[in-house]
């Protein structure tokens, strides 16, 4: 992505170690937009292993949604070689094991059954804050001093449809629809008959939900696109003056969670009415942090509609209906929306925005860490220390004088007093949490 995120992730770091009083570890993906678990790397790479063992973790998972099942699946490879499997704990997520009995899962998904089943483990304490808020404030800081003026609109709607895998599958019907109800035309679209993303053709994608199937050979009706997986971190000026809305498909449809991206932040930022094919309750969340939406200006009700494949209907309803506007009614309706969505755009670039967001980040690791102090050190971890050292291969690591040591290693602990050290440091950190 084109921003150095890890700024961000830093920021993090210094705010959760103001509410702790002490030293906190990040880890984050590396690089960012990865979603590899074995890039789920340690943020400050010189903090020693001691600092680690003796620090609250916080994972972060806050870019993309959670997925408890593939997580249980798809484990990090750690400390290969080192441990006996025995005393190696299994953990979706929280893989290091430090001396607390539960460290931090910071996410960005609400009403979210996968958060749920995080905290039903009682290994880790969930931490919401909106993410995508905070990094699209980066990625379209330029919007907030571009002229989006519309031009003689040649489209109505501006739909991207880059890719169709994993939780997006919804989009194959929804470009299907398109068809069907004769608003290709209206649109300015593309569809990727091949995922750019897993290289498969959606002829032989296994749906997870079946309804999502398309009618038509979606092909022939569209042109593919060679836009990048960052391009939803960016936009086109000349898109806007040339569409009057646009249409977003976010990356979550059929599910219970709010889960936003830049994908709605974006006509945000950039002044841009549009129409969210997103989670129910998902312009409900918007208003919910000050945005205003175009209730006054067309039919939004499908916002509240449960069942996936009628929100879908009632969308394209909606485009329908647009689309069939007059031109005195288009032009009314559309000085009405673009009010609306210059007031979006002065919202989002505004301090007392960034400062909600903040706010909320804040207040809840506040309670987190609170919930943390509460749950206090792991009393197996003594004991799990006091076995480990026992095993020959174990003892040759820490009482090693050379490099040679793996990164998950650290240099600096290569003497069993340092190991010992370790469990002072327990019964000292045991003490501060009571």
């Amino acid at each position: 992505m084109p921003i150095p995120l890890d700024r961000l992730y830093h920021f993090i770091g210094q705010t959760a170690r103001e509410l702790y009083g002490d030293h906190v570890v990040i880890y984050r993906f590396w690089p960012h937009g990865s979603k590899n678990i074995n890039d789920l790397n340690m943020l400050d790479l010189s903090s020693d292993w001691y600092t680690q063992k003796t620090s609250p973790i916080i994972w972060c998972i806050d870019q993309e949604p959670l997925d408890h099942e593939y997580y249980a699946q798809n484990r990090r490879d750690c400390n290969k070689g080192l441990y006996p499997s025995s005393l190696l704990r299994s953990k979706n997520l929280n893989y290091f094991m430090n001396i607390f009995l539960k460290n931090i899962l910071l996410h960005s998904e609400k009403n979210s059954k996968e958060v749920e089943k995080y905290r039903a483990e009682k290994q880790l304490i969930p931490v919401y804050w909106w993410s995508h808020a905070i990094i699209s404030g980066d990625w379209f800081r330029y919007a907030k001093y571009d002229n989006f003026k519309k031009n003689q609109a040649t489209n109505k709607f501006l739909v991207r449809n880059r890719a169709w895998s994993g939780s997006r599958e919804y989009r194959l019907k929804f470009a299907d629809l398109l068809i069907a109800n004769n608003l290709v035309s209206q649109c300015q679209t593309n569809f990727n008959a091949v995922d750019p993303e897993i290289g498969l053709h959606y002829h032989h994608h296994i749906y997870k939900n079946d309804i999502w199937c398309p009618n038509n050979v979606l092909e022939e009706f569209f042109s593919a696109t060679q836009a990048p997986a960052s391009s939803s971190a960016d936009y086109v000026a000349e898109d806007y003056h040339n569409n009057d809305i646009e249409v977003v498909l976010e990356t979550l449809f059929d599910d219970t969670r709010l889960h936003l991206t830049e994908k709605t932040l974006r006509p945000l930022a950039c002044a841009q009415p549009f129409i969210l094919a997103a989670t129910q309750g998902s312009l409900k969340y918007l208003r919910a942090y000050g945005f205003k939406t175009f209730e006054d200006v067309w039919d939004e009700s499908y916002d509240n509609i449960n069942d996936p494949k009628q929100r879908m209907l009632a969308i394209i309803e909606l485009m329908k209906t647009i689309s069939c506007w007059d031109n005195i009614t288009r032009q009314k309706k559309l000085c009405q929306a673009e009010e609306t969505a210059h007031y979006n755009r002065e919202w989002f670039f505004s301090s007392d925005f960034e400062k909600m967001i903040f706010d909320e980040l804040e207040s809840n690791l506040k309670n987190a860490f609170y919930e943390f102090q509460q749950e206090g050190v792991d009393p197996s971890f003594k004991e799990w220390c006091l076995q480990i050292q026992q095993y020959p291969n174990v003892r040759d690591r820490i009482s090693s004088n050379t490099n040679k040591i793996d990164i998950t290693w650290p240099q600096v602990n290569k003497t069993l007093d340092r190991w010992k050290n370790l469990l002072n440091g327990f019964d000292q950190t045991a003490n501060k949490l009571k």
